[in-house]
């Protein structure tokens, strides 16, 4: 038995819409960035280790595998984007690299031992130091390494 009439073509468009929304929400390299490197202000946590046990699975690192090391930096978006380390305020260190000529309070979580799955078990260190980051379009896309 084989549907009439706009029934098949409606159906078609219920599956497909939201599938085309999610495209459409998709983030950018910059905000993947952001979400996996920028807390500001810091979210509060009584140690490093659970500052990092807290923020790694809350930022998606650690869906499907433990991410072995992430570090967040505890600047504004602001500071943290074109002018402070793409721009003027920054140094470029080859091919699209650039380092900060700030420095920045940072929290680095290193995976701690145990399952490369989930639930993943963190130690964390804070610090103050420069950072180096790959930038496109004027803005940091991926970070490189603490220096």
């Amino acid at each position: 038995m084989t549907l009439k009439g706009p029934r098949p073509v409606l159906l078609l468009l219920l599956v497909l819409l939201p599938a085309c929304l999610a495209l459409g929400q998709r983030e950018t390299r910059h905000e993947k960035f952001h979400r996996q490197h920028v807390d500001f202000p810091k979210t509060r946590a009584p140690d490093a280790r659970r500052y990092c046990n807290l923020l790694m699975p809350r930022r998606n690192l650690t869906a499907d595998a433990c991410k072995p090391t992430n570090t967040f930096i505890h600047a504004g978006p602001g500071e943290v984007d074109s002018v402070y380390v793409c721009g003027r305020a920054g140094r470029h260190a080859g091919r699209n690299l650039h380092d900060s000529n700030n420095r920045y309070r940072i929290t680095t979580c290193r995976l701690s031992g145990g399952s490369p799955r989930p639930p993943c078990n963190y130690r964390g260190s804070s610090s103050t130091r420069r950072i180096r980051v790959a930038c496109v379009g004027g803005l940091p896309v991926h970070y490189d390494r603490t220096l």
